[in-house]
């Protein structure tokens, strides 16, 4: 079999590997070259003084007298090294690099250690000026201090009991502890008043070093020249020339003159570049396809899979599932949408099998997917975020009804109570520390506060049940931070107060049957399936909504539920008056619960379901596009 028939059974076999589909290519009018590829490489040997500092010890060196004196006679013979007068660099450079280049190939850079030249200087101490000791901080100089026995008046107040008068008797006497001076020794610098200097030890300077290091630099430039190639190898070995180093051959110094300005060391690499051409007729189109070095390395291949990709690409559509999911499993459609998705590089696109008109083409089709995929995930959402808000909001309400008519004493001081309208004035007091949270420090709070932004911001994160941006996170974790104290602590206090009331059960059943008896009625119409069951179940659910209601007031002579049976009506409207009067006190909790709960529990639902569908698809690069990837 020839090269040429073995490159087209390749291209067959790979294509339908990559596309599920056959491959049609011809080739044709085969090219065999084999140009001699020459490189230049170059090294700039760079030269710096570097200081290092020792206190007070003197280092072994070139005494050179003061610390500037060191460093300019190191610049000095820093320069000499650079310019070649002393070739101690360059030669290190040839022993340590060169056999390095020759017989690995490696182009690196590389440390060439330090000339053997250390110069030393000294510089005045500037703590203690040169002195080599300093003022002793306890007693400031004076070598005394205070007494602390008489303070310094040298004498101590004494007393003792006049028996003979039968009576105590005050005086002073010479204090015993600085016999009567005032002044004791200062226990640091045993009277001296001085102590020796902790910068210098007492020496009364500091040693500084300079050192001579030399570095080996590679060019970023480099150069080829050949005679014998391909009119497309220029731009080949411009992309791919430094990953030729390690099949190169023939390496040797060149002149440095003229070559590379700049660098001091030019190496010279030879290469042989094995390389194909061929005429590929892909559907009657004739492109010309380049093969380079090993392997099917290809440059320049025209799209030579364009069609058989286009053919499966285009099928997918966002109108069929199943259609959907085997191109999006095709490996070549897989890899162009996932190098695009991730921002990486793959050969298929790089080595030009597949053209950028055609990869743009399936990268639209895809984002087409995309875009329908969002638009059925989100479909319906307003109506049912509508319905769910009346449902969340009754619900709320019916519950704080409840509440107030089940502890109307409770509802009644619901006035006193702060309400989330106060929250950022108590923000405010909290973080201008007007008082302390448990009684602590007033500066705990910004502890508290700072701890639960950075809990609330963590947790945000981690249990949100998608990925969001930045900027939703922090809003939803200033968010958290916020409310949650208040909503915290006012379910514990409210709850500490519930239990000091007892509850008007009577007046809870009698009122509270009214509210929650209409969810009778919404399950009368949820249950059946079918319109009319849904009308019989309304107007049965209506029947014993009624019903209800006539048999707590038929039984209400007996057990005294309502006290003034003959203002039956009047009473229980005046209990739902109060119960609404606490609702009224409340109405920012409770509508903030309801909009919360519409908004988080409606959305979450959808996104759910919505990922699930996306997740038949068995492609995590689409739940990634689609921020489904959490």
């Amino acid at each position: 079999m020839s090269k040429l028939e073995q490159f087209q059974r390749f291209i067959r076999s790979n294509g339908k590997n990559l596309t599920g589909v056959d491959v049609p290519v011809v080739l044709s009018n085969e090219q065999t070259k084999l140009p001699q590829l020459k490189f230049t490489f170059g090294w700039t040997i760079e030269v710096g003084v570097s200081q290092h500092e020792h206190g007070s010890y003197c280092p072994n060196g070139i005494k050179s007298g003061s610390a500037s004196n060191a460093r300019d006679y190191a610049h000095d013979k820093a320069k000499e090294y650079a310019s070649g007068q002393n070739s101690l660099f360059n030669d290190r450079f040839l022993n340590i690099l060169g056999p390095d280049i020759s017989d690995n190939f490696l182009i690196r850079n590389r440390d060439l250690q330090s000339a053997p030249e250390t110069y030393v200087g000294s510089k005045t101490c500037y703590n203690c000026s040169g002195s080599g000791s300093q003022s002793c901080s306890n007693c400031h100089g004076s070598g005394k201090n205070s007494c602390s026995s008489c303070h310094g008046s040298g004498r101590v107040s004494v007393s003792r009991f006049d028996s003979y008068n039968n009576r105590t008797v005050y005086t002073t006497e010479s204090c015993s502890t600085c016999w009567g001076s005032g002044k004791k020794t200062c226990y640091t610098c045993n009277g001296s008043g001085s102590l020796t200097c902790n910068t210098c030890n007492g020496g009364g300077y500091l040693y500084y070093s300079y050192t001579i290091d030399g570095d080996a630099k590679r060019s970023t430039k480099w150069a080829y020249n050949s005679n014998d190639y391909h009119e497309w190898t220029s731009e080949f070995v411009k992309n791919n020339g430094l990953d030729l180093v390690y099949h190169l051959i023939e390496i040797t110094e060149v002149d440095v003159e003229g070559t590379l300005g700049g660098c001091t060391f030019i190496y010279a690499f030879t290469a042989k570049l094995p390389t194909l051409q061929f005429t590929a007729t892909v559907d009657k189109v004739d492109t010309t396809m380049c093969f380079a070095g090993k392997k099917e390395t290809t440059h320049n291949a025209g799209g030579v899979y364009d069609p058989a990709v286009w053919l499966v690409a285009q099928k997918m559509t966002g109108n069929d599932q199943e259609t959907d999911k085997e191109v999006l499993a095709t490996p070549a459609i897989k890899d162009i949408v996932e190098a695009h998705t991730t921002k990486t590089q793959i050969a298929l696109l790089t080595e030009n099998w597949v053209s950028k008109e055609i990869s743009d083409a399936v990268i639209s089709n895809y984002q087409h997917l995309v875009t329908k995929l969002k638009k059925q995930s989100v479909k319906g959402i307003a109506p049912n975020m509508f319905l769910s808000f009346i449902k969340y909001t009754y619900f709320f309400f019916t519950l704080g009804m409840l509440i107030a008519l089940l502890f109307p004493s409770f509802a009644a001081e619901t006035s006193h109570r702060m309400s989330v309208t106060q929250v950022p004035e108590w923000i405010m007091a909290l973080l201008m520390m007007k008082f302390g949270l448990f009684e602590l420090p007033a500066y705990v709070n910004y502890v508290f506060f700072f701890g639960l932004l950075w809990l609330s911001y963590k947790s945000v994160k981690k249990w949100y049940w998608k990925s969001i941006g930045k900027a939703k996170v922090w809003l939803l974790a200033i968010s958290i931070t916020l409310l949650l104290p208040h909503i915290a602590f006012s379910f514990y206090y409210n709850t500490l107060e519930l239990l000091r009331h007892s509850p008007a059960i009577a007046n809870t059943l009698v009122s509270g049957s009214l509210l929650v008896g209409i969810y009778l009625l919404i399950w009368g119409m949820k249950k059946p399936k079918r319109w009319y069951g849904k009308l019989f179940g309304l107007l049965a659910g209506l029947g014993i909504y009624c019903a209800i209601q006539y048999g707590l007031y038929a039984i209400n002579p007996t057990y005294g539920f309502v006290v003034d049976h003959a203002h039956y009506v009047q009473e229980v409207t005046k209990l739902l008056t109060s119960a609404l009067d606490f609702m009224k006190h409340n109405i920012f909790e409770w509508g903030l619960l309801s909009i919360s709960f519409t908004y988080f529990l409606t959305r979450r639902r959808f996104w759910l379901k919505a990922k699930t569908m996306v997740a038949d698809y068995d492609s995590p690069v689409l739940l990634k596009s689609m921020n489904m990837d959490k």
